[in-house]
């Protein structure tokens, strides 16, 4: 997991998912396409950007809450004994969208009040794309 704080640093690639700019009342829906992050306008912003690349794994939320905070996730590294759910949700204003797809990040972690034993402890929720109503 790699921190993203400004939008220049997401990497240029092809992904799927959307841009909510804070003007709008719906998302710009990408599906496996270029979006150039390399201006950071003050208004509008970006409230919210969910991307993920099939083409190497990678995922990219970024939220803004008075700053911009995110993360990149490489879910080809990740860390020894992590386990990856898969979940589905219903979307909300993505148009041909059917579902939006995530995978929970479990990792073992020792815990006191097991005895000092791993549990497994969810550590992130990371966006892995979308089924579309044409799939």
């Amino acid at each position: 997991m790699q921190p993203i704080n400004k939008l220049s640093d997401i990497p240029q690639k092809k992904y799927q998912g959307y841009v909510w700019y804070s003007d709008e009342k719906a998302p710009k829906v990408l599906h496996n396409e270029e979006y150039r992050f390399n201006e950071e306008d003050i208004n509008p912003y970006v409230v919210e950007a969910l991307l993920y690349c099939r083409e190497d794994n990678t995922s990219v939320m970024m939220q803004h809450s008075g700053k911009y905070t995110g993360y990149q996730f490489d879910l080809n590294n990740l860390p020894e004994g992590a386990q990856l759910e898969e979940k589905e949700y219903l979307p909300h204003r993505l148009g041909d969208v059917s579902k939006v797809c995530f995978k929970q990040l479990w990792i073992p972690e020792a815990d006191d009040n097991c005895e000092g034993m791993e549990v497994l402890t969810l550590k992130a929720i990371i966006f892995t794309g979308f089924e579309t109503k044409n799939n």
